[in-house]
């Protein structure tokens, strides 16, 4: 018997020892805890080195942030990898520890006043995935004028009339982070990336609001399907543009009123901004005072953010971008947004 007891007592010794390589693998291969960002005064973004399982990610019983902040959603993000925490209101410039109790992480967190978040698609932004792009193809071939570009890894602007469209769907992002009211938002920019551009002269690229709803489509050069921009429409065979291609515009329909969309014109008459565009290789900022307005009012009319239309104004030669289907993430269009993390007067900095 004692034998057989001694033999019993082993067995549990000689089970660990044989499972505890798979246990510290299977420790060392969950995500760690790179960075948390927070967001607003009810948002946290949580970023981890690897990708997580929903089951665990969105359990709020995996963290904890003192003093007094409760948990009340967590929310997996698509690329995986990251983690938005929706709390009680944080006070600004308060120190808050956010801790995970699974993996003995501790991270201090600070709610700035003012803070920058971006928008466009892949791992480098805050916000990913609501990035439409394509490029508009004017050609004298009747044969083409159905079809879409949506996939192709550029964009493009040239003399003959060729433009391209890009925007970003904020409202989600927005809406998690409980900011909604316009006067929060302080700058936007747009950063593009040039491929090509055949001459080193000065070219000039301008911007205007997009007045009808768009949808990128699939194609490569190719048929589009229903829905899809093209030559003719803003989504194929439902609904046309007032003058093709998006050619449409009237003095005073400038996208600042909801009047101004979905009615008889496809862009604004007025033009937002410009970029002059000196050499490829490079990234160019799209910026000013109304750019940011355009982004304050989607912000109270997200079902009017159909984003902007760039067409070549002054040049001779194309000039090639980086779409959103490019291989290098790092080239991809992206919004950025400086905004106040609170709403009210004691928001205001200083």
């Amino acid at each position: 018997m004692k034998v057989y007891a001694e033999v019993i007592c082993r067995f549990p010794i000689i089970l660990s020892l044989l499972f505890y390589p798979i246990l510290v693998a299977n420790s060392a291969d969950t995500p760690k805890l790179l960075k948390a960002i927070p967001l607003s005064q009810t948002a946290i973004q949580l970023q981890f080195d690897g990708q997580l399982q929903a089951e665990t990610a969105e359990d709020l019983n995996n963290y904890r942030i003192a003093p007094d902040v409760e948990l009340e959603y967590a929310l997996l993000d698509q690329r995986l990898n990251r983690v938005l925490l929706l709390t009680s209101p944080l006070e600004v410039a308060k120190t808050y520890h956010l801790t995970l109790p699974n993996s003995q992480t501790e991270i201090v967190l600070t709610l700035p006043s003012v803070n920058e978040i971006t928008f466009g698609a892949g791992d480098t932004v805050t916000f990913s995935g609501g990035l439409q792009d394509t490029s508009l193809i004017v050609n004298k071939d009747r044969k083409t004028r159905n079809n879409n570009v949506g996939a192709e890894s550029t964009l493009v602007c040239n003399p003959t009339g060729s433009v391209f469209f890009v925007a970003f769907d904020l409202y989600d992002a927005f809406e998690d982070m409980g900011v909604r009211e316009p006067t929060q938002i302080l700058e936007a920019t747009i950063s593009l990336h040039v491929q090509q551009c055949d001459t080193d002269v000065a070219q000039t690229v301008i911007f205007r609001r997009v007045l009808l709803p768009w949808r990128e489509g699939r194609g490569v050069s190719e048929r589009a399907a229903d829905n899809e921009l093209t030559y003719n429409s803003a989504l194929h065979r439902n609904l046309p543009w007032n003058s093709p291609p998006a050619q449409a515009m009237l003095s005073g329909i400038d996208g600042d009123s909801e009047s101004d969309y979905n009615g008889s014109e496809d862009v604004a008459q007025r033009i937002d901004g410009t970029c002059e565009i000196q050499g490829a290789g490079k990234h160019y900022t799209f910026k000013g005072e109304l750019l940011t307005d355009a982004v304050r009012f989607w912000v109270v009319n997200p079902d009017y953010n159909y984003g902007y239309l760039f067409a070549l104004r002054d040049g001779s030669v194309p000039i090639v971008f980086s779409s959103k289907e490019t291989p290098d993430e790092n080239l991809r269009p992206i919004l950025k947004i400086r905004y106040r993390t609170q709403s009210g007067k004691e928001s205001t900095p200083r």
